[in-house]
């Protein structure tokens, strides 16, 4: 099992992090092209919730998603698998905690992820990459909102 946790504070209303976390198919504008992420889109019908699905494209391939935790504005957690020729290959857990301040957002993310079956060899590589792009991720997020100012 990976785990990655990552905090940082956004200088925006938790509305607006909250309201940019669960706007899947607007990820494409604001997170960075350097890692491993390509695309983002919501693939449900109707607004953003619990059971809502996603596909998340990636160099590594497709993961494929669902929004399982919901609850505005303070906490979102997916769950998202990547399968390769019908074979499950990992499965990722990433969840964000926001808490307001007086100077905005207080982010909490954690990743969780874990490999099956021969992949499990791949861990820590896997692992040195998951907290990169983390990382990455968080602080995209962060910029984004930043600029919008």
């Amino acid at each position: 099992m990976m785990r990655v946790e990552l905090n940082t504070l956004v200088g925006r209303p938790i509305e607006d992090v909250f309201g940019r976390l669960t706007d899947l198919s607007d990820y494409s504008r604001w997170m960075p092209k350097l890692g491993i992420f390509v695309r983002c889109a919501q693939t449900s019908e109707g607004p953003v919730g619990i059971g809502t699905t996603y596909y998340d494209r990636g160099r590594m391939g497709t993961f494929r998603g669902e929004i399982v935790e919901f609850h505005a504005p303070t906490r979102v957690a997916f769950r998202e698998s990547l399968r390769w020729l019908g074979v499950n290959v990992m499965e990722a857990r990433p969840a964000y905690e926001l808490v307001p301040t007086q100077t905005g957002t207080e982010v909490h993310h954690t990743a969780e992820g874990q490999l099956f079956g021969i992949f499990r060899l791949m861990e820590p590589v896997v692992a040195w990459v998951a907290r990169g792009e983390r990382k990455r991720t968080v602080e995209a997020l962060k910029r984004s909102l930043e600029q919008e100012r």
